[in-house]
């Protein structure tokens, strides 16, 4: 038997439980007899443009079995019912919750339902996520305005969303699958610097709540940065490049390196490097072109690094972004790359470390050096079990090596340097890789 009300209590409660009713305040009908009565209530929270408009379906049964209450029903979030029903134990069962929604306490409550007495209550507590979340985050200089996202795959019809330079768009009712998400429309003078660039692959779970990102970084076209050459390679867990790159301003700052699977997607664990301070490089500042020679140590295997690729942009002063450019990255030509047998690196009193070798070429195409300086671990970042290392010449180095660096206390101290780490890098990017771990000579 059911009670049927529409009265307004239950409507500020969000009511969802046997009779599909809509609220219609100061109306009250009764039908079938009086309490006890057992009511469901569905809380549902979801952002606004994540609508929950499917009913649900609910199962009521007396536990024992034998008072023989044992009904369904499916009802809205809008929907007001109220179930006369025997004082006795009960189970309550909500279920067709859409998967991206969870219902935080179970599936299942049991209540008892006393007698002489007016309502007792069931309530569910649902939290809903949209399927895919998508991100626009856009600025610098003559910023983009807006862009169209879309959303194919699954064997789904493609869907598409017009998104400014800063927004958020929820697809609430999105089947789980492999999907592309691509942002299109976006201006010539401003570049995708996230993972994936313009065109993002995901799986998303039935459970959903994926997010996909898009960092827009918009220049000045007239002002910004461009490489006109960039080559790399890696070799034993290493890599080293050289990047060649036009600024009409000659105030380049920074580099963005990034190994990835050749559709802009990092391979490293934590992603690509920002590396900056080229402002007062003698290699880069005021220069035609800047040649800057870089390297990393990395955490994965040779055999990780094969078949891979080296995706670079800089920046300037201004913040302009130069186009990404992506490239093969090979191994190390080894027969081809340069060296230096003399390689000394050796502590100055307790003031300096001088770094110096005689790089040679097999094919005279030496371009420069790339200096670490290995640090005990904990001094400059948080202890890892690792050497900490200190860059002092961020743009490499061009040409012969004979350079001295000052120790500084920020920096630690004399006792705290362990060791210098070269590279020698060439103009087709091979490199070798020389260690010297005693500085007292």
């Amino acid at each position: 038997m059911y009670f049927r009300a529409s009265i307004l209590r239950w409507c500020a409660i969000a009511f969802a439980v046997l009779v599909h009713l809509g609220c219609t305040p100061g109306v009250t009908e009764v039908v079938g007899k009086g309490p006890p009565y057992l009511a469901v209530v569905v809380f549902v929270d979801a952002a606004a443009d994540v609508p929950i408009t499917r009913p649900f379906s609910f199962r009521v049964r007396e536990i024992s079995g034998v008072v023989g209450v044992d009904t369904t029903f499916r009802a809205t979030t809008k929907d007001t019912t109220i179930l006369s029903v025997p004082a006795a134990s009960y189970r309550v069962d909500i279920s067709d919750v859409p998967p991206t929604c969870e219902v935080r306490s179970g599936t299942a409550q049991g209540i008892v339902v006393p007698p002489n007495t007016n309502t007792s209550l069931v309530r569910f507590f649902i939290t809903c996520e949209p399927g895919l979340t998508v991100i626009t985050g856009t600025d610098g200089a003559f910023a983009d305005a807006d862009y169209v996202v879309s959303v194919t795959g699954a064997g789904k019809a493609p869907l598409a969303n017009v998104m400014t330079s800063n927004d958020t768009v929820r697809f609430a009712d999105i089947a789980a699958g492999s999907y592309e998400v691509s942002l299109r429309l976006v201006a010539s003078n401003c570049v995708v610097t996230s993972q994936g660039g313009e065109t993002v692959r995901l799986v998303i779970l039935a459970r959903g709540s994926a997010v996909v990102r898009f960092r827009v970084v918009c220049a000045e076209a007239a002002k910004r940065p461009r490489i006109v050459r960039l080559v790399g390679s890696y070799a034993n867990g290493s890599i080293a490049y050289v990047i060649r790159a036009t600024d009409p301003d000659g105030d380049i700052t920074r580099s963005f390196v990034d190994v990835t699977d050749c559709n802009r997607r990092s391979i490293l664990p934590n992603g690509g490097q920002l590396r900056g301070g080229y402002a007062g490089a003698v290699n880069v500042a005021r220069r035609d072109t800047a040649v800057i020679v870089g390297a990393y140590d990395l955490t994965l295997q040779d055999t990780q690094l094969a078949n891979q690729c080296l995706a670079v942009w800089v920046d300037d002063d201004r913040g302009n972004v130069s186009p990404i450019v992506e490239v093969p990255l090979p191994r190390s030509a080894t027969a081809r790359a340069p060296v230096a047998a003399d390689f000394n690196a050796v502590l100055q009193g307790t003031s300096s470390v001088r770094a110096s070798a005689t790089p040679s070429d097999p094919n005279r195409d030496y371009v420069g050096a790339f200096l670490a300086y290995l640090v005990r671990d904990g001094i400059l970042a948080v202890p890892d079990g690792q050497f900490d290392r200190l860059v002092a010449d961020p743009a490499g180095i061009i040409g012969p090596l004979n350079t001295q660096f000052v120790l500084r206390p920020e920096f630690g101290i004399w006792s705290d340097y362990v060791g210098v780490v070269l590279y020698l890098v060439d103009a087709e990017g091979n490199f070798s890789r020389l260690l010297d771990l005693d500085l007292f000579r």
